[in-house]
């Protein structure tokens, strides 16, 4: 018999990694059928205006509900998505399918994180975390490979069907018998929103997505330039994967006693990873900094969230789940954006390398800062 926590935990990681089979195929897939590179990057990025909008309103109904039931809806959603681009032949169809996506990713992600700190043990809230981390890192490595095998021998439209079928095998996992281990509310709580370890969390990982998209959009963008093919990008993203993976279950255990500071710590390692590659720019060399970013990014994570949900109330965890995962998302957006208009001001990628540090460097201040001044005031 699977205990709840690691069934959670193979759900996650099937579900990212069945995500992740999916989503490098599809600029390929509209490519083919004659999109246009606009059109291919707003149907790229329309699962962002679901998962923002959407991710409050259902961490609100998986505390008043079910976060089992949220979770099971999540993988309806993404089975329906990719059984949708099986059928599609236009770009407007993939957009459609993207959008439903993104209610996907809204509906069981933040659920996933809420109910897994719900099922952890005593004391051991940033070590189940740690796991689930670990897990979703594995789908997030594991899942383009497969996506790329898969294609390679069924073709794309294919590999969605097989991926929408999949999706639905993972129900089970999500579906568990008895009473939720939380107590269903009966109305919209924001009790722990405005807790400082919170708004650390939800601060440090807006900057820290700011950055990391900003950064990896415009390298890849010089890269190009400079003529290196996808493999050396690619090779940056999986290797920082891979190396993340190191360090995320001893972080998580960690957390538990010092989440601030691991927090601190792994966005302190991804500035020097930065400031490497704006120093290093060009591979092999570059793969170095792919390295030490991935520690960091092994640190941050079970950090943040533990320093996000540990302390939170179960009646409206699944709320606070979801507004700290639309930190990422609106980091995602922003990020590129911002760091875009950098670079057409100045003309120059470097100063986009340069900004994306110090913006991590920032958020380190700003969850070791109220910490320092917190201690000073109890003595």
């Amino acid at each position: 018999m699977i205990s709840p926590q690691w069934r959670l935990n193979l759900a996650a990681l099937f579900f990212f990694m069945l995500i992740q089979v999916v989503v490098p195929l599809i600029p390929r897939y509209a490519l083919v059928i004659g999109a246009s590179p606009f059109m291919i990057g707003l149907a790229v990025s329309s699962i962002s205006i679901t998962a923002i909008f959407f991710r409050p309103l259902f961490g609100v109904l998986s505390d008043r509900r079910s976060r089992s039931r949220l979770m099971m809806m999540g993988l309806i959603f993404g089975s329906i998505a990719y059984a949708i681009l099986f059928l599609s032949r236009d770009i407007y169809t993939i957009m459609v399918a993207r959008l439903i996506e993104g209610f996907a990713v809204a509906s069981f992600v933040p659920s996933s994180m809420a109910s897994a700190v719900d099922h952890a043990p005593e004391g051991k809230i940033g070590e189940a975390l740690g796991w689930r981390a670990m897990m979703t890192g594995i789908g997030f490595t594991v899942g383009p490979s497969l996506g790329g095998f898969l294609s390679e021998i069924f073709g794309y439209v294919v590999t969605f069907g097989i991926t929408s079928v999949l999706l639905l095998m993972v129900i089970p996992l999500v579906v568990f018998k008895g009473a939720e281990r939380h107590p269903p509310t009966t109305g919209i709580s924001f009790k722990g929103f405005r807790e400082r370890h919170f708004l650390l969390a939800l601060i440090s990982m807006i900057i820290y997505a700011m950055a990391w998209m900003g950064l990896l959009t415009f390298l890849s963008a010089y890269l190009k330039l400079l003529g290196y093919g996808d493999l050396e990008i690619g090779l940056f993203v999986s290797i920082q994967a891979l190396s993340s993976l190191a360090l995320r279950v001893l972080a998580g255990r960690a957390s538990d006693r010092y989440p601030e500071t691991m927090t601190f710590v792994g966005l302190l390692i991804i500035s020097v990873s930065f400031i490497a590659v704006y120093m290093i720019q060009v591979p092999p060399y570059l793969y170095v900094a792919s390295v030490i970013f991935g520690l960091g990014v092994g640190i941050f994570l079970p950090g943040s969230q533990t320093l996000a949900l540990a302390r939170s109330p179960p009646s409206n965890r699944g709320f606070l789940a979801s507004v700290y995962l639309m930190g990422f998302d609106v980091g995602n957006l922003s990020g590129p954006v911002i760091l875009g208009i950098v670079v057409q001001v100045t003309g120059l990628y470097q100063n986009a390398f340069m900004i994306a540090p110090i913006l991590t460097l920032v958020a380190a201040l700003v969850v070791l800062i109220p910490v320092k001044l917190a201690k000073r005031n109890k003595t």
